[in-house]
């Protein structure tokens, strides 16, 4: 069968997740499972004093971090199902993922380190650290949807996912500013306005950090839905 054309950048993908997104609320719930687990972990791995706190806070946001990305992987199933037909099935979705779980993880430690080493790098070489890492994170940017819908082994998700890239470096480009800026900036300072305007919130570290939790698996679940659907329109062309 003949492969359709590679797209260039479809913009209408960012407006058209919106209404699929308030369709699909299941889309943000294991998104959010592994961000509340996080936010338990951090508790319970609050700073301390002396090497082996600080080893044990380093591999704790690791295993943070690998578990949110989990959560994009899980969300791109769902997302794959909503824009395949409108509405997903949970109950569909998350049997896929646990089908595919495997291989989700597997990408979600490929990409965990990778970002880690780009961060590490980050802190010796000032702003082309800070770069670099962006690059880093731009070529990864499709490997989790690759590894959960894609039907590619986690392992070799990573080499996919800059393939693809380098055949679509604006549409990763934008995908990826997109996603950060949602997950790492806005959502945060949303969930920070909200904490200011309730003053029974006031003063609680852990109400803060559960709402920043609730609004980032908002945005992990939209960057489920355009991070999916950019990347099977880069490797198969735009079917739906």
């Amino acid at each position: 069968m003949k492969r359709s054309p590679l797209p260039g950048v479809d913009l209408t993908v960012y407006i058209n997740a919106l209404p699929l997104l308030v369709r699909n609320p299941s889309i943000v719930v294991v998104p959010l499972l592994t961000l509340v687990i996080g936010v338990l972990m951090r508790i319970v791995l609050a700073p301390g004093s002396g090497a082996l706190a600080q080893a044990t806070a380093g591999l704790g946001a690791f295993i943070l971090f690998m578990l949110a990305l989990f959560g994009l992987g899980a969300a791109s199933v769902v997302a794959d199902g909503a824009w395949r037909h409108g509405r997903a099935s949970f109950d569909a979705a998350w049997t896929e993922t646990r089908r595919r779980s495997g291989e989700i993880l597997t990408a979600a430690v490929g990409v965990a380190l990778l970002i880690t080493v780009g961060q590490y790098v980050a802190t010796f070489a000032g702003v082309l650290g800070l770069l670099l890492t962006a690059v880093i994170a731009m070529f990864l940017i499709w490997a989790l949807p690759a590894a959960a819908v894609g039907g590619i082994p986690g392992g070799a998700a990573i080499q996919v996912s800059i393939d693809r890239v380098r055949g679509n470096p604006l549409g990763a480009a934008i995908a990826t500013i997109v996603t950060l800026a949602l997950v790492f900036y806005a959502a945060p300072a949303l969930a920070l306005l909200v904490v200011g305007l309730v003053p029974a919130a006031w003063g609680s570290i852990v109400v803060e950090m559960l709402l920043i939790a609730l609004f980032q698996s908002v945005a992990v679940g939209y960057a489920g839905l355009i991070l999916t659907k950019t990347y099977t329109d880069a490797a198969f062309g735009r079917r739906w």
